[in-house]
């Protein structure tokens, strides 16, 4: 058996991947390693270069890679020295990347695959959402479904839950004391901070009996944007304008700027379906396992 755990990517999510993957191991066999490429090893940032004393203090492997320049075949000779891989990529590759990266995840006939599919469930929401990588996102699903070399386990966990009070998202507005909502009050949305996605994840890939070819949702908090918005006040301990931005707004928006990236992306969310889900169906609340709401996010981003 291949104990050896690949980590794609050291942003914001990767890196609490690798510190929750590095806890685990102190308890289970393996070695820990991380994709970086060649620009970030040989960086003269100082917080780059103190980041790679960090995983050599912390025996955390370091292995170059280049997911957009390195061809197919590269990839899956550096991808078939491990027995899990864990992407944290991202859509920093463009549109392409997650196909290609598990076209290479296939071909070097990697054990077990968590793919970069953090996010909605993007079965339900299928194609023809607005956003491009999304579409691809379910091909990715297909691609995984066509073969039985590989084991996938998908782990869906809405957005990160700071999204929602980022002035690019622009659902809460802080400063100005304002909450949109997105096609409907009543329309929910689910999201988890990046700890938490890095600590499930790793309790789902250590999980015994061993979870294989399956979604597995988690939650840090599902709620409406009405209840996002009375959390947001409760927290805040003033009152904030409620703003409804229908599906003509929504749609005003971008063909306004076709290049509005962020307008798009409102689009994609506002929808009864495929972008949240009950906590009570989630891997964190049948495992009795303590997440971070947004009730106490919000708390603690505001102390």
């Amino acid at each position: 058996m291949n104990d050896n755990i690949l980590i794609i990517g050291a942003g914001e999510l990767g890196l609490a991947m690798i510190d929750a993957f590095a806890k685990k191991l102190k308890t289970n066999q393996g070695s820990l390693n991380v994709l970086l490429k060649k620009e970030s090893i040989e960086s003269s940032d100082k917080r780059k270069i103190q980041r790679l004393c960090d995983f050599e203090m912390n025996h955390i492997g370091v292995t170059m890679g280049d997911l957009e320049k390195d061809s197919i075949a590269t990839l899956s000779g550096i991808f078939s020295k491990f027995g899990t891989i864990i992407n944290c990529s991202g859509f920093v590759g463009g549109q392409g990347t997650q196909i290609k990266i598990t076209k290479a995840v296939l071909n070097a006939q990697v054990p077990t695959y968590v793919p970069w599919q953090f996010g909605v469930d993007y079965d339900i929401v299928g194609k023809g959402s607005g956003q491009p990588v999304w579409d691809e996102q379910y091909d990715v699903r297909e691609l995984l479904r066509s073969q039985n070399t590989t084991d996938w386990i998908i782990v869906s966990t809405g957005i990160f839950t700071s999204y929602l009070f980022s002035s690019d998202f622009g659902i809460v507005d802080l400063k100005e004391k304002t909450v949109h909502a997105l096609g409907d009050w009543n329309y929910k949305v689910t999201v988890t901070t990046p700890e938490d996605i890095g600590r499930l994840t790793a309790e789902i890939v250590f999980f015994m009996p061993k979870i294989k070819n399956e979604i597995i949702f988690v939650a840090g908090d599902t709620l409406s944007y009405e209840e996002l918005a009375d959390t947001t006040e409760h927290v805040v301990g003033e009152p904030f304008k409620r703003e409804l931005l229908s599906m003509s707004d929504l749609t005003k928006a971008v063909e306004e700027d076709e290049n509005n990236v962020a307008a798009k992306y409102r689009i994609a969310f506002a929808r009864p379906d495929g972008v949240a889900w009950e906590k009570t169906s989630t891997f964190n609340f049948r495992h009795n396992i303590g997440v971070s709401d947004v009730k106490s996010w919000l708390m603690k981003s505001m102390s």
